[in-house]
């Protein structure tokens, strides 16, 4: 009789927190849904397509750009052969250099 008293108790105890639970998930997940007309989609679609082309358009030019700067500041920064003296101009052997020569 204690056991069937106790196992009464128990389950009345754990009854409320399980009701408790199912009720706090209930109002967990809301969705709203909005209807469009086709006009109003293809306007979205248009829309969503130029700014992408316009997005991969200014990756590439800021690409070209900075091709464009590091090219120019490689002929500010660099020299040529022409203005060199002559003492610059002295040709390093090639065992120096780690170049190989092609076998003939």
């Amino acid at each position: 009789m204690k056991k069937l008293a106790i196992a009464a108790v128990l389950i009345s105890l754990l009854t409320p927190l399980t009701s408790l639970a199912a009720a706090q998930q209930q109002d967990m997940e809301h969705m709203s849904v909005t209807y469009r007309t086709p006009l109003e989609y293809a306007i979205y679609q248009y829309t969503t397509d130029l700014l992408n082309s316009f997005k991969l358009q200014l990756r590439a030019d800021i690409h070209l750009q900075a091709r464009m700067n590091i090219q120019q500041m490689y002929q500010e920064q660099s020299f040529t052969d022409n203005t060199l003296n002559a003492d610059q101009q002295e040709t390093i052997p090639v065992r120096l250099t780690g170049a190989t020569t092609s076998a003939e």
